[in-house]
């Protein structure tokens, strides 16, 4: 393409551009106007917020305790002192090892540190033991969910540590 066939286009743009420039320059496209301003008053102090409010009156609304859905004061009471006692520690989470897994028809995995278990144990998918429940048993893995936690397990192999 040469210069000339695209001379008159770039012309219409740029004075296209320009019109709509001074158009946007000399007003705005819809007309802009405030809302008449509405005198105000100061307002007086009215009597009736200066009452005082019986003492019947605020023990009702103090003994239904409209802050709580259950209307009941909170269990255990608030108690500054009880903040400074120590939560007792959660239990510690067991160490466990996947000792071993026998693929076939049912797979079975052998699993070591099951809480309250000395020694190993033979478990299958879905068995619960202390809470630990399997959850799947694959080739050389084995998930295990409980305790808010979940492990997955890969065999131990000796000879490569």
């Amino acid at each position: 393409m040469n210069i000339a066939t695209l001379r008159f286009p770039i012309v219409f743009v740029a004075m296209l551009g320009l019109f709509m420039a001074l158009r946007l320059a000399a007003g705005p496209l819809v007309p802009i106007a405030l809302a008449a301003r509405v005198s105000v008053a100061p307002a007086a102090p009215s009597p009736n917020s200066t009452r005082r409010i019986s003492a019947e009156s605020v023990a009702a609304v103090v003994s239904r305790d409209p802050f709580r859905i259950a209307r009941r004061p909170t269990l255990p009471a608030y108690d500054p002192l009880r903040l400074t006692e120590q939560l007792a520690a959660p239990p510690p989470r067991p160490v466990l090892s996947l000792v071993g897994i026998v693929i076939g028809a049912v797979p079975s995995a052998v699993i070591e540190g099951l809480p309250g278990i000395e020694g190993s144990r033979v478990l299958r998918v879905g068995d619960v033991v202390a809470g630990l429940r399997v959850k799947q048993i694959s080739n050389g893995r084995v998930v295990i969910a409980g305790m808010d936690t979940t492990w997955a397990l890969e065999v131990r192999e000796p000879w490569k540590n």
